[in-house]
């Protein structure tokens, strides 16, 4: 099975400039034919949130200093995975960032987006 490795970043926070900082990191080997769920599974377990009420949010940095890009299907994954196969470094460059929300916040940006609201955390 092919792979890539990809750092995930975690227990952090976003500055000013949309940079992830503090927080710890991990390496973790995913397949080239990775699925969101897949991810989100091997991402949980990893991070070893079993028996939490989390809700992980999946980030991208596209490019440093500009906004996160939130992943959250299997096409975000594949567009993520997509550089990786063809330049490794760029792994360690660009991480997943991680946030690790609450019920209650995961709740209410879900609500927040299906009546096109803004809610920033």
């Amino acid at each position: 099975m092919a792979a890539v490795y990809v750092s995930i970043k975690y227990n952090g926070k976003w500055d000013i400039t949309s940079i992830y900082v503090d927080g710890e990191m991990k390496r973790i080997m995913m397949p080239l034919t990775a699925t969101y769920v897949g991810l989100i599974e091997l991402v949980w377990s990893v991070i070893e949130l079993r028996g939490q009420e989390k809700t992980i949010v999946m980030k991208d940095t596209i490019e440093l200093g500009m906004p996160s890009v939130r992943i959250q299907s299997d096409a975000g994954i594949h567009f993520y995975i997509q550089p990786k196969k063809k330049d490794g470094h760029v792994l360690s460059e660009f991480s997943i960032s991680i946030d690790l929300l609450d019920g209650s916040v995961a709740e209410a940006i879900f609500i927040s987006t299906m009546f096109n609201c803004c809610y920033h955390i």
